[in-house]
């Protein structure tokens, strides 16, 4: 009879998983490493409504550091002195609304993008999606990197079959079969750049040449990179100060000529804003983007460890590089005035309660504090 296998037995010690604390703990904890906070109520409040390790990408860098024999950084559970929760959350805001700028951009280029391919795609087959003669070689080996035809074909189908659109359920209602401009309502923008890479460079370029663009390979680079910054956008990822999905790829043309684009600026935020203005410019010549987004980064939080250079930058800025782009900035009202920080909104406010009639709601004051912390950013 056959002895059973009998458990291995070792000596090494299982990790142990951190402690659970609560938020009034894990507040202390930043205070306990040097943070400083000068407002632990609103600290532990946004530490619920945010939570701890999303906020914790925020203060990566502003923790001390020692560099190793190989100079590479090594961070400690120690924050630099002059590092404030409020300026980390700052952060957190500004990092927030620069991801919903960008996903309104990245919409309009979704779209815009979709539209075209469909339009001529479907001219050359309506069937385009499965019309195999319109792929390269490449989409049928799977040893090849990149895209998949197979691959991509179930991913197609199974879009489709979670779709609720009218335009789609009415097609498989009546068996009929679905042309690639209404097949098209049911991709994302991941199939939409792996279908774009799998055509033959003859179909590439008819596509290119719609949106003026000299070199195919240099678009299939730009699909790519914005469907991982979509992604980033849409899971609520850190942002602006993380490399991006690709180093970007740029045209040789006036626009870029003049904005003489870095290798490290093409890696980072600054080369994102470039490909994605040029694109948007196409699609809405009158489009104020770039003068929202050049706006916010003006109001770039004091961070330790988080500064120009983090996002593409020159890290001597204090504003955005206006002078580098062809473009007539308006002039931005607010910049022309102080602005009011939270705690002068909240006095404000209390102050407008407590001139309020004797005979007023007592709950009043409390309401205007409400608002204030509202607009405080929540």
């Amino acid at each position: 009879m056959d002895s059973q296998p009998q458990p291995t037995t070792t000596n090494a010690v299982a990790p142990t998983v951190k402690a659970f604390l609560e938020y009034p703990d894990l507040m202390q904890q930043l205070v306990d490493r040097g943070m400083n906070v000068t407002n632990r109520d609103r600290c532990e409040r946004k530490l619920a409504q945010v939570g701890y390790y999303r906020l914790s990408g925020y203060w990566h860098s502003a923790r001390t550091y020692n560099r190793s024999p190989q100079r590479q950084i090594i961070y400690n559970n120690q924050f630099q002195s002059n590092t404030y929760f409020e300026a980390i959350f700052d952060f957190y805001l500004f990092d927030k609304a620069l991801r919903q700028e960008f996903m309104s951009a990245i919409e309009r280029i979704e779209i815009y993008f979709r539209t075209i391919i469909a339009h001529e795609m479907g001219r050359i087959s309506p069937l385009a999606y499965e019309n195999k003669s319109l792929f390269s070689a490449n989409a049928f080996d799977a040893s090849k990197k990149g895209p998949n035809f197979d691959e991509w074909t179930i991913r197609h189908q199974k879009l489709l079959k979670e779709c609720n659109e009218d335009s789609i359920t009415s097609h498989f209602a009546n068996n009929k079969p679905i042309p690639i401009w209404v097949a098209m309502e049911a991709w994302d923008f991941g199939l939409l750049s792996k279908f774009y890479s799998m055509l033959k460079d003859d179909y590439r370029d008819i596509i290119c040449t719609r949106v003026g663009i000299d070199k195919r390979d240099v678009l299939d680079n730009w699909l790519i990179n914005i469907n991982g910054l979509r992604n980033r956008c849409a899971h609520h990822s850190r942002f602006c100060n993380r490399p991006n999905p690709r180093s970007f790829k740029l045209l040789r043309n006036g626009y870029f000529n003049l904005l003489n684009i870095s290798q490290n600026e093409s890696e980072k935020l600054f080369g994102a804003i470039a490909v994605i203005w040029f694109l948007i410019k196409k699609i809405g010549p009158s489009s104020n983007w770039l003068d929202r987004i050049a706006d916010l980064i003006d109001t770039k939080p004091t961070v330790p460890g988080f500064y120009f250079s983090s996002m593409g930058f020159d890290r001597n800025l204090t504003s955005f590089p206006r002078a580098r782009f062809q473009h007539q900035f308006k002039v931005n009202p607010a910049a022309a005035e102080e602005p009011v920080t939270p705690e002068q909104l909240v006095d404000e406010l209390g102050k407008i309660a407590s001139i309020a009639s004797p005979d007023a709601d007592a709950n009043l004051t409390d309401r205007l504090l409400q608002l204030a912390e509202h607009y405080e950013g929540l």
